[in-house]
This record gives C-alpha cells, structure tokens and sequence, in this order.
C-alpha cells in the first residue's frame, strides 16, 4: 500500500483530505507590515530573525499584528551554551558574510522577544541548542 493506502483516503492522496483554504500572499516589510492593529490569531516566523536588518524591529511589528490573546511562535537559530556558542561567536560574522545568507545565528532570541514586548511561555531548543522553538505572547 502507498502512502494514500496507509492513510486510509481509499486511493486519494493525503494532499486532498485537507480543506482548501484562501490565502493570500502579500509581499512587504517585516519592519513596517501594512496590517492593521491586531489583525492574527498566531504569527509564525521561522528561521527569519538571523536575516532580519533589525530583527526587534520585526518582532515589534509580529506583536502589533497579534491579536490580545494570540500568540507569537518562533522557530529560529540562536546561541548555543558553552564552547558551542563561543565557536558561533567566532564564525558568525563571517558565516553570515561568506555563504550564510547573511544569517546572524548566535542572536538571544529570548531577550530579543522581551524586548520587543513578547512574553516567552515556552522555550524547546534542538539540536544542541542551536535552533529552538519559542511560544511567546503579547504583553
């Protein structure tokens, strides 16, 4: 059996059990997103912040979108601890210059949040804490 067999769609792909939604793709400015105020539920951002020219910035901004009671999720590189997080002291400038995209991925991406008036409520780091998942809300 296939993947649609072991689903059990009776022959359908998995892709077509999901319900069709609109979305709607619009191109603009982290830092300055023409949303109104509290317009989302949840804003995700993954693996964004390291690019980001002023990554509080678009934090604040994530913030403003949300609706009271929504939640912000992250999932972004971040310093690790101990020797790990010196060597990503030491490469990361010149990672981000020479093939990293530009990726700064020794940021503090928990004292960026508070700063930008999010609240961490949940906190999973992976891969020797070099990546984590953040929850945070709007204070």
């Amino acid at each position: 059996a296939g993947a649609a067999g072991a689903a059990g769609g009776g022959g359908r792909a998995p892709a077509a059990l999901a319900p069709r939604l609109a979305v709607d793709l619009q191109l603009m400015d982290a830092e300055a997103m023409r949303f109104a105020d509290a317009s989302f539920d949840s804003v995700i951002d993954t693996f964004s912040l390291c690019v980001y020219g002023r990554p509080e910035r678009a934090l604040s901004e994530m913030r403003r979108v949300c609706k009271p009671g929504g939640r912000v999720v992250l999932l972004e590189h971040q310093r690790s601890g101990g020797a790990l997080g010196a060597y990503q002291d030491a490469t990361s400038s010149a990672a981000a210059r020479l093939g990293g995209k530009g990726c700064v991925y020794n940021q503090d991406v928990a004292a960026m949040a508070r700063a930008a008036g999010l609240r961490v409520v949940r906190q999973q780091p992976a891969l020797l804490g070099v990546v984590a998942l953040y929850e945070t809300v709007p204070v």
